[in-house]
């Protein structure tokens, strides 16, 4: 018994060292690779179609639809009401009464809130039929995907008639900012700012690694900012698939179906970008999180079809990765669950040398590190705000670490929560990475 133990502990120490190792790879990767040239000049004949999914945003839905208008005003804007019972119709139809560029799709009961991905697909055919009957060209369409908290940098779109120019390029993902909340730092709010400032620069980092899949045209797609040009949208439908497949993490399970479609598809990374709200809440940020693992767990059954199609070895290999993140991950759950079990039957199972523990630890601290200075450089923090990044970092850790039971367990009941993100009004807001020093330093009553 006590030998089988052992043997089980070491085969999981193991593969602990090798998910390790791929993560380190990954870092370096995502650190050194230079950025993909791009220098085919813009397409100036495509043409955009903003899909606001909105269920309850009657908070923000007005400034999302007055942003896009602004920011791109040949662009159509089609906000697509799943079933809400606040404001939020009223509001886009008031819109849409004075501004024939905006568009109010609404889904009723029982077809509406089953989830963003159905309501997506949904969307897309009724916008589909609409230009079809218009005689337009579907190679030069190109339907834009913007949660209902998301705004638009001006550079934008310019940037993706420049990555849509090529005609293999059927979808790309923009680079997604938080935006920061306004207001003072108070003990109540301090945890909150954190997970804020934690968020943003995770999509620091996703952009650095977006850039590295760009070498390979498999940039994940990440939903806010999802660029899909509506030729491929509209070969899904016709070959009988929905572009956006029924799982918790439909934007990236329609970034593997279109590489899985065809092995000349590209998918790219636009640095150019759309910002969002941040979840500003230790609960609801870990339910956030347990969902997009749950949904990436749901994407398993892809695995196979990544090794039995055409896929090209490197974008194979990346999406395999990603794939199988929660599960190599739970390892790191098991190690910790086992050490009352290794105490009590008194095994270890792999020990480690001393000093390769602690070079794997400041490995570990060195690659943490070198982000948050990157960070600090592209942002211009202040000193103050660089300290705060770096005392956030365990509380975006203990925030993750808590999603990952979370995610397992409602996976294996098949309990499946299409729990929406909670978004609140913005009398004014920081923009991504800013803050006034004194808002870091002054601890007061402050507001939630």
């Amino acid at each position: 018994m006590t030998d089988a133990l052992h043997g089980f502990l070491t085969i999981l120490d193991l593969l602990g060292l090798l998910m390790l190792g791929l993560y380190f790879l990954q870092m370096l990767l995502s650190a050194t690779l230079p950025r993909p040239r791009r220098l085919y000049p813009p397409d100036d004949t495509l043409r955009f179609t903003f899909v606001v999914p909105a269920l309850n945003e009657d908070a923000v839905i007005e400034a999302t639809v007055r942003n896009l208008r602004e920011m791109a005003p040949d662009a159509r804007v089609a906000v697509v009401d799943d079933g809400s019972d606040d404001r939020t119709a009223e509001l886009v139809g008031r819109l849409a009464l004075r501004d024939a560029g905006v568009i109010l799709l609404r889904r009723v009961a029982p077809e509406a809130r089953q989830g963003k991905g159905r309501a997506m697909n949904w969307a897309v055919s009724q916008l589909l039929r609409d230009l079809r009957v218009a005689g337009a060209d579907l190679q030069k369409e190109v339907f834009v995907v913007v949660d209902a908290d998301g705004r638009v940098t001006p550079g934008l779109l310019p940037e993706a008639r420049r990555v849509l120019a090529h005609a293999d390029v059927v979808a790309a993902q923009a680079r997604v900012r938080i935006r920061q909340s306004p207001g003072k730092l108070g003990l109540k709010n301090v945890v909150g700012r954190m997970l804020e400032q934690q968020q943003d620069l995770e999509f620091f980092i996703t952009r650095h690694i977006q850039l590295m899949r760009s070498w390979w045209h498999s940039a994940a797609l990440c939903g806010n900012g999802q660029f899909m040009r509506a030729s491929y949208v509209a070969s899904m439908f016709d070959a009988g698939q929905t572009p956006w497949p029924d799982v918790l993490l439909e934007d990236f399970g329609s970034a593997v179906e279109a590489r899985l479609a065809n092995p000349r598809h590209r998918l790219v990374f636009l640095e150019e970008a759309v910002t969002q709200q941040g979840l500003p809440d230790l609960r609801r940020f870990s339910r956030q999180r347990a969902r997009w693992t749950q949904g990436t767990m749901q994407c398993l059954p892809y695995l196979a079809q990544l090794w039995r199609r055409p896929v090209p070895l490197l974008a194979r290999l990346d999406l395999s990765y990603f794939i199988l993140g929660p599960w190599l991950s739970g390892i790191i759950v098991l190690s910790f669950l086992t050490q009352p079990l290794r105490w009590a039957m008194g095994t270890q199972g792999l020990v480690l040398d001393a000093q390769l523990s602690v070079i794997i630890t400041v490995i570990n601290l060195i690659v943490q590190l070198q982000w948050v200075a990157r960070y600090r450089r592209e942002n211009r923090l202040s000193l103050g705000r660089t300290a705060f990044t770096l005392a956030s970092l365990p509380v975006y850790g203990f925030a993750l670490f808590l999603s990952l039971p979370m995610a397992y367990r409602h996976y294996f009941m098949g309990r499946v929560t299409w729990d929406k993100s909670q978004r609140h009004a913005e009398p004014g807001h920081a923009e991504p990475g800013e803050g006034q020093p004194g808002e870091l330093l002054t601890v007061g009553r402050g507001s939630d």
